[in-house]
């Protein structure tokens, strides 16, 4: 990735992230959901965070038999929400964000748990951990945002090389949706002329009168077990749809 483009990566994303206070933080960006919207108060936003939190590290942990002498690491951490309950299972938790507003709120959130850290990263790299370190690397709904291909293979590099031999790592993102037939034949002009395939939209109905879209890349499952590869990370599982129908879920070992 040129310079320039990664640099208005960052400076986009960030801005994206750099909320004004932590309630925004927490149900303006990391948790959206139809039931957020139609909460009617503070306590029942907590109540549906606290749910919803739940449910996601049961996600995380499936497949992951983690021990409590592991070092783990969640890229794309937010305040820590998800950083706070592994935090009881292992020996130490360290979070990765790109938002410094984002590092700056989990210093509150976390303010009781002694074996958690955060820090502020560069939107690529996992420079501040060192090689063979880690028993084990996880993400929920980061990479989903990721808007570049060479974003993410950036982190998977830097996932291999923190990774300690037979380490696991287990990554939510995107697989690809149903390309529209006529996208297909097009796709076919477009590898002709050497242009990018269309990958199809990534929207679905929020509520009636209300789509959402989310842009980050996706896969088709032999690409993505194809870029893992790449990186000497083994794919023991690979499941499509869990949590949401276009999620695609990966646990790998180095």
């Amino acid at each position: 990735m040129q310079t320039e483009e990664l640099s208005k990566w960052r400076s986009d994303t960030r801005a994206f992230w750099d909320t004004d206070s932590a309630f925004d933080a927490k149900y303006g960006r990391i948790l959206l959901s139809p039931e957020m919207e139609a909460a009617p108060n503070e306590a029942a936003l907590d109540a549906e965070w606290d749910r919803r939190t739940v449910e996601d590290v049961k996600m995380l942990l499936r497949g992951i038999p983690i021990a409590p002498e592991w070092t783990c690491v969640e890229i794309g951490c937010g305040i820590g929400r998800l950083l706070k309950p592994i935090a009881l299972r292992c020996r130490k938790v360290i979070g990765i964000d790109i938002s410094e507003r984002m590092v700056g709120f989990a210093g509150d959130f976390l303010a009781a748990v002694d074996n958690a850290e955060v820090h502020l990263n560069d939107g690529t790299s996992l420079s501040m951990i060192a090689d063979e370190s880690v028993d084990w690397v996880y993400s929920h709904l980061a990479f989903q945002h990721i808007t570049a291909y060479e974003v993410v293979d950036c982190y998977l590099a830097e996932i291999a090389r923190v990774l300690k031999p037979g380490g696991y790592c287990r990554i939510q993102n995107w697989h690809e949706a149903p390309i529209p037939f006529v996208e297909r034949v097009k796709n076919i002009a477009r590898a002709c002329l050497g242009r990018e395939h269309y990958h199809g939209p990534r929207r679905w109905e929020w509520k009636p009168g209300r789509n959402v879209r989310f842009g980050g890349v996706t896969y088709h499952p032999k690409d993505w077990k194809r870029a893992l590869a790449d990186h000497g990370l083994r794919v023991v599982s690979l499941e499509l749809g869990a949590g949401h129908d276009y999620w695609m879920w990966t646990t790998s070992r180095r």
